[in-house]
């Protein structure tokens, strides 16, 4: 199951996704994690070392692997929404996935994919959902199951909703500081996609005393508010330098992590939901976009035979399936929300 950390900016939404993911860690032998924040500082949070592969860079590289053998394309490229054939290569949650074992850097049981840091080479020309289109295609094309953990610390603005990201997580929490702004940007979020609210909760953070959590909770349904966390000494001294403080700091939180986690394996997936909000959005950004861009018509012609079951199922190896029988998808009415992404040549 996937869960996405949300906040304003400064409000400890990358602090807190890291030591969630450490504590995730601790119970699970694989979390996957995602770093999909424009300043690209969950390497550090969590330790990781080494040379990290941004995938804002390898979105060739990346859609030709999840391109596998599928034949319905042809000579078609593929964008970041286009939905998935039977012949697909897909990525699933281990340290042996080819995808992960070549992009990903390790950390016990930890594997990191980051999605990389807006450059000073894209100003004026490129927008940050650009870099996030190859950590898209991956989502996509990720089997992952009710068991698996699967964790993105998001950007603090509209990223996360502003592309096909807004149906591809299960849960999403926001860390909110005892503050108007703070929780505005929580209340904004469910205000402009209600059909997330049921699955969008809140935890409190940099709370000091009985006063701060009562502002909280004053303006969030009881619910969906999973805790709070103290404004610890542990994140200063981390803040500061000092890399053990974080794990202490989890320790320190392990009621908060622990209503988290649960909250997280409670919740389910609807592929055929999944699927259907893919192929909508697709017909949609090849409306506006990448028809015109590309000047070839992208929605058509793909594999209208696949479902996610399909290949999740063991019985099934996509390799050898048939060649799948193309299909024209036909316009639908506009998703939710109607993405600001500016086409370039990777996406």
């Amino acid at each position: 199951m996937r869960i996405a950390f949300l906040g304003k900016g400064g409000s400890g939404k990358t602090t807190t996704a890291a030591s969630f993911i450490r504590h995730a860690a601790s119970k699970n032998p694989f979390v996957l994690a995602f770093d999909a924040d424009v300043n690209a500082h969950l390497a550090g949070a969590l330790s990781v070392e080494g040379d990290i592969q941004h995938l804002g860079q390898l979105f060739g590289p990346v859609t030709n692997h999840l391109k596998g053998k599928r034949v319905d394309l042809g000579t078609k490229p593929m964008i970041m929404t286009t939905p998935p054939s039977l012949l697909s290569n897909f990525v699933r949650c281990d340290f042996d996935d080819p995808l992960i074992k070549q992009y990903g850097r390790r950390l016990d049981s930890i594997a990191l994919l980051t999605v990389g840091k807006y450059e000073q080479s894209d100003v004026g020309s490129a927008c940050y959902h650009s870099k996030l289109s190859g950590a898209i295609s991956v989502l996509h094309h990720l089997l992952d199951s009710p068991t698996d953990i699967v964790v993105s610390d998001t950007t603090a603005g509209t990223d996360a909703v502003a592309t096909s990201l807004w149906f591809a997580y299960d849960m999403h929490v926001f860390v909110v500081e005892p503050t108007q702004k703070s929780v505005q940007v929580y209340k904004d979020f469910i205000a402009l996609m209600p059909a997330l609210a049921a699955k969008t909760y809140v935890v409190g953070n940099k709370v000091e005393g009985e006063e701060d959590e009562q502002f909280i909770a004053a303006q969030v349904a009881p619910e969906k508010l999973l805790g709070f966390v103290p404004l610890s000494k542990h994140l200063k001294r981390f803040e500061q330098g000092h890399k053990d403080a974080l794990e202490k700091f989890q320790l320190e939180q392990a009621t908060v992590f622990d209503k988290i986690l649960a909250t997280l394996t409670a919740q389910t997936r609807d592929w055929d939901l999944y699927l259907q909000r893919l192929r909508e959005t697709h017909v949609r950004l090849c409306h506006e976009w990448y028809n015109d861009y590309h000047g070839l018509v992208l929605e058509e012609g793909l594999d209208g035979t696949f479902t996610y079951q399909a290949v999740i199922a063991p019985v099934t190896t996509p390799q050898h399936a048939a060649e799948p029988a193309p299909v024209a998808l036909a316009p639908v009415a506009p998703a939710p929300v109607a993405p600001a992404t500016v086409p370039t040549t990777s996406s």
